[in-house]
């Protein structure tokens, strides 16, 4: 019984067996193999595609150039893989194409074989995950006005280069937005700054004065304070608060408003 299936599976042609395309070109690029499921995706059949140059029948941004997986795959002597888009079933989708040289019995290289993966599910869950990603980035540093001209910005957790660059983007476009003249950066929360963290605290403090606002750093921690010390980071031109409190007060002077004492 097992010699009968496996003889009928030798038998198969295991190349048009696989679900996925795969074509063979030769060092001009003239298409000499393409599987059913190849032709399937293009829509057309074998006797329309053979021979023709393979950038003539699959259109991607690659085909063609420099850049060609098969090209390179074939110049550098190496599989190559790529991210690109075609057409298929008449719409375009993202595909992943990878591409080995073919070579002959001497070793010589006489064309490149390649195949495509459609990836749209991968493309589509990478979206959605840079999404929720960039949502829980907005999240964790949410710009608060706290009196007209006067922003606030609490920092809690560890700050990375990433959620630094995003601290930034977020400060500056509520400046702009509102109109800010003071900008209170808090650090109450975040355990740890390194030499990049400071580096750009101090980016967005001088992004801050280009478009017109002041910026108070406030709730430097003991152990904060000593790093930027033994950093050597100059805090010489920026102005620092122990507390947010004493933060907030020093920002509505700069905008005319006092803090005052009343017990009715």
């Amino acid at each position: 019984m097992s010699t009968t299936v496996k003889d009928e599976i030798m038998g198969i042609d295991l190349k048009q067996a696989i679900p996925t395309p795969v074509m063979a070109v030769d060092k001009d690029f003239n298409i000499v193999f393409i599987n059913a499921a190849g032709c399937d995706w293009l829509g057309k059949e074998w006797e329309e595609i053979e021979g023709k140059k393979c950038y003539d029948v699959i259109e991607t941004t690659l085909c063609n150039t420099k850049k060609c997986v098969a090209r390179k795959a074939m110049d550098e002597n190496t599989k190559i893989t790529a991210r690109n888009e075609m057409k298929c079933y008449g719409k375009t989708i993202p595909v992943e194409i990878t591409s080995s040289p073919l070579k002959d019995k001497k070793g010589n290289i006489i064309g490149g074989l390649e195949y495509i993966v459609d990836i749209s599910h991968s493309v589509k869950m990478e979206n959605e995950l840079r999404t929720q990603t960039q949502t829980i980035l907005e999240l964790s540093t949410p710009v608060i006005k706290i009196w007209d001209g006067v922003l606030l910005l609490p920092l809690v957790g560890i700050v990375d280069t990433m959620r630094a660059q995003q601290i930034i983007e977020n400060l500056l476009n509520s400046i702009v937005e509102n109109e800010a003249e003071v900008a209170i950066l808090d650090l109450s929360g975040v355990p740890l700054v390194d030499t990049a963290v400071a580096k750009h605290i101090i980016k967005t403090v001088n992004a801050a004065k280009m478009l017109g606002a002041e910026t108070i750093l406030t709730g430097f921690s003991p152990d904060v304070a000593q790093t930027l010390v033994t950093l050597g980071v100059d805090l010489n031109n920026i102005i620092t608060c122990g507390s947010l409190k004493t933060g907030i007060s020093k920002a509505l002077n700069f905008i005319g408003k006092k803090v005052v004492s009343y017990e009715g």
